[in-house]
């Protein structure tokens, strides 16, 4: 029984090593890096043209650099990964080996997600030194400012990436092109961090002089229970303020990314079962 436990678990592992040297070799993910570091520095110039706050627009900056490269990853590296298996045919081998579909949804997922936390590692490094320069340069500017609520938002953000890279994983289950899966992550990204807003638009007295159809109103309560809340994530704001975020609510999202993570990887798994692969 344990023989058997231990061959499932390194042949996981070598899913996921594969997966993540797939990743490396990837041209997507050495352009991400660049751009982002050139965001990171171009914050050494544009923080000098400001007069005051200059704390809160370096945070800012160094936050949305990190944001945009694991945006980037998740959007070019992370979908070639799922849809290049199908579209060159090289999953026949994969399966071929002693693997099961659902082990091959769950290795590339942990794959891509390691791919992607060593990159946060790395960008949040490098945005720790750059925005470590502009306290020296700026010391004044500094004193409200937290290391630990920045760090916080850092981690908000994998969580993020972690739930968005589940539903890439998901929809390339269901569509063997990459453009459509594509289509679908970032409609997903964009109705996530938006369907909020929008619920308590409605829900406020200023909608009421726009009333919608009933129909409208159905899709919407619908799509805000069903699609993921990713506004949750974003704490720029809160980390830029130096405003504290308790540890409570950092367990609640992150209850909330592993649940919604897991439910879309059981349900890749099941889709991918059933699937027939030509």
């Amino acid at each position: 029984m344990l023989s058997g436990e231990n061959n499932m678990y390194r042949k996981m592992i070598s899913l996921i090593i594969l997966s993540f040297k797939e990743g490396v070799r990837d041209r997507a993910l050495i352009g991400a890096g660049l751009f982002s570091l050139m965001m990171m520095g171009s914050a050494l110039v544009v923080v000098s043209m400001f007069m005051r706050d200059l704390d809160k627009v370096s945070v800012d900056i160094n936050l949305s650099a990190i944001a945009f490269a694991g945006l980037l990853l998740t959007f070019f590296v992370s979908i070639n990964l799922m849809a290049k298996d199908i579209d060159k045919h090289t999953i026949y081998c994969v399966l071929s080996k002693p693997f099961s579909r659902s082990q091959y949804i769950w290795g590339k997922y942990l794959g891509i997600m390691l791919l992607i936390f060593m990159a946060f590692c790395i960008l949040t490094i490098c945005s720790s030194i750059t925005i470590l320069f502009i306290k020296s340069q700026y010391e004044f500017y500094f004193k409200s400012f937290s290391w630990i609520e920045f760090y916080k938002a850092v981690y908000a953000q994998l969580l993020l990436l972690f739930l968005l890279n589940a539903v890439v994983v998901f929809f390339s289950t269901i569509t063997t092109s990459s453009f459509i899966t594509l289509l679908f992550s970032i409609s997903t990204y964009l109705a996530g961090q938006t369907i909020e807003e929008v619920v308590v638009f409605l829900k406020s007295k200023n909608a009421m002089d726009m009333p919608l159809s009933e129909s409208i109103n159905a899709i919407i309560d619908i799509a805000q229970y069903i699609l993921p809340n990713l506004s949750v994530f974003d704490l720029k704001v809160q980390s830029a303020h130096a405003i504290t975020i308790s540890y409570n609510y950092l367990f609640a999202i992150t209850s909330y990314s592993l649940i919604y993570s897991v439910i879309l990887l059981l349900s890749a798994s099941l889709i991918f079962n059933r699937r027939e692969l030509k």
